[in-house]
């Protein structure tokens, strides 16, 4: 289980996460869903210790450590001179056969420059890299921007994945309909907190937000 308690951040003299409390089991998949500004990224940068913060996380009850941790950021950084496939050779993959077979689906060009690559299939590709590291805790930001409707798909299969291989995965989106698609909950940020958890049955409460 993965507890994050009493988290606080602040920057510039503002309250950015102010005390959020959230519990995750494992073979959870939860949404993560708030307006821009509203600390989501922040909370990820947390969890994955780029950032400082107060409180505390934990991960089967000791402190978590960032080599638990696969984060997919929302804009993915590649050398210039770099093809896909010296990009992955930099991974080790235990499922080295699961793997290829997203790769097919991806159809990436994995001979030529990443440079070249489209946002869109920078995207796969990170998320390639990312599924090859085999984390416990596995964070998606945004990853659906970008990403074409075959992609999407694809992304859908990669996250059922990984909640039957009972991994923690927290997705966020501005795309309500990608979270329904795919979460267990739905956690809505607001004001630094985690204002409210939606199960699957209520989350039609949320077509009346707006974000």
């Amino acid at each position: 289980m993965l507890e994050i308690k009493n988290v606080h951040v602040h920057f510039k003299n503002q309250n950015v996460l102010n005390d959020l409390n959230l519990t995750i089991e494992e073979g959870c998949i939860l949404g993560l869903l708030g307006k821009n500004g509203a600390g989501k990224t922040t909370l990820f940068e947390s969890l994955y210790q780029s950032t400082p913060f107060s409180g505390k996380i934990t991960w089967k009850n000791e402190q978590l450590k960032r080599e638990m941790i696969s984060y997919l950021e929302t804009e993915n950084y590649f050398y210039p001179y770099i093809t896909g496939e010296e990009y992955l050779a930099y991974f080790t993959s235990k499922k080295e056969e699961e793997i290829k077979g997203f790769l097919e689906r991806f159809n990436l060009p994995l001979k030529k420059y990443v440079q070249y690559y489209s946002s869109g299939m920078k995207k796969k590709l990170a998320l390639t890299g990312m599924l090859m590291l085999d984390k416990p805790i596995n964070i998606l930001d945004e990853p659906f921007n970008g990403v074409d409707f075959e992609g999407v798909h694809i992304l859908y299969d990669i996250i059922r994945q990984l909640k039957s291989e009972n991994k923690v995965v927290v997705v966020s989106s501005h795309i309500i309909e990608t979270l329904f698609h795919t979460c267990d909950k739905i956690a809505l940020l607001q004001d630094g907190k985690i204002e409210k958890i939606y199960r699957k049955e209520d989350f039609g409460q949320l077509n009346a937000l707006k974000f």
